[in-house]
C-alpha cells in the first residue's frame, strides 16, 4: 500500500504542479496579451494622430486658400475705395478753400458780415481743418482774422433793409 500511496500523492503532486504551471503559463500569456494590445493601442492612436493632423494641415491650406481668394479682393476693394475716399477729400478740402475765399471776397465787397455770416463762414473753416486742410493755413488764418474784423453790418444798410419793408 504504501507503493500504491506514494504514486497517489506523486500523482497530486503532479497535477497540482501541471495546474500551478498553467496558471502561471495563463498569467504570463495574459500579461503579454495585454502589453502587445497596449502597444497596438498606442500604435492606433499615434497613426489616428498622424492622420488627424495631416487632415488638419490639409483642410488649413484649403481653408488659406479659399480665405485668400475671398479676401483678396476685398481687400483691394478697401484700397481702392481709401484712394478714391482720399481723392474725394482732397477735392473737398479745396472746395471748402475756395467757398471760404470766395464768401469773404462777397462780405468785404459789401463792408460787414451778419453773425449767421460769420458762423456760416466758420463752419466751413472747421470742416476745413477737420478734414486736413493745412496746405494753405497761413492764408486761411489770414482769411478768418479778416473776416473777425468785419463789422456786423452797416448802419446804412440796416436802414435801407427798414425802409424796403
Amino acid at each position: 500500500m504504501n507503493i500504491e500511496v506514494a504514486k497517489l500523492v506523486i500523482s497530486i503532486i503532479a497535477l497540482v504542479v501541471s495546474v500551478l504551471t498553467l496558471c502561471g503559463f495563463g498569467v504570463y500569456m495574459s500579461l503579454h496579451t495585454k502589453k502587445r494590445f497596449e502597444k497596438k493601442e498606442a500604435a492606433r492612436l499615434e497613426a489616428e494622430r498622424l492622420r488627424d493632423e495631416a487632415n488638419n494641415a490639409a483642410l488649413m491650406k484649403l481653408i488659406g486658400a479659399a480665405l485668400d481668394a475671398k479676401i483678396t479682393p476685398i481687400a483691394n476693394d478697401v484700397s481702392t475705395i481709401k484712394c478714391n475716399l482720399s481723392l474725394n477729400t482732397e477735392g473737398t478740402v479745396t472746395l471748402l478753400r475756395n467757398d471760404m475765399k470766395k464768401a469773404l471776397d462777397f462780405y468785404k465787397d459789401r463792408g460787414w458780415a451778419s453773425s449767421n455770416d460769420k458762423a456760416a463762414w466758420m463752419e466751413l473753416y472747421n470742416t476745413y481743418g477737420n478734414l486736413g486742410g493745412n496746405h494753405f493755413k497761413e492764408y486761411v488764418d489770414g482769411w478768418k482774422h479778416e473776416l473777425k474784423e468785419l463789422p456786423l453790418e452797416k448802419k446804412r444798410t440796416r436802414q435801407r433793409l427798414n425802409e424796403k419793408k
